[in-house]
């Protein structure tokens, strides 16, 4: 096996350098932590409010549906016509 030399040994003055520029460019950790938090805090916030008003959607469109599969009292007792014609004469209603 070769003995390598060890590498040069940098100045203490350029050593000092390198340790100030690394503490410039790397912020402390807690102000990291912190900004970490408040976004989590704030898409937390932002995710719970869309999924609330997906629920509300969702509700609306059950409701909705459910509006649509039961057919009032008064078309029962006038007709014995499937859901499907129901809905059909309806269109037709509408659009004369």
């Amino acid at each position: 096996m070769k003995n390598t030399p060890p590498p040069p040994k940098k100045p203490r003055a350029i050593e000092r350098i390198t340790e100030a520029v690394s503490n410039l460019l790397v912020p402390p950790l807690t102000s990291l932590h912190q900004t970490f938090m408040e976004q989590k805090t704030g898409v937390n916030e932002k995710r719970s409010e869309l999924l609330n008003k997906r629920e509300d959607i969702r509700n609306e469109g059950f409701a909705a549906a459910m509006r649509l599969m039961s057919a009032s009292t008064d078309q029962l007792q006038t007709t014995r016509d499937s859901y499907l014609e129901l809905v059909n004469k309806q269109r037709r209603g509408k659009d004369e």
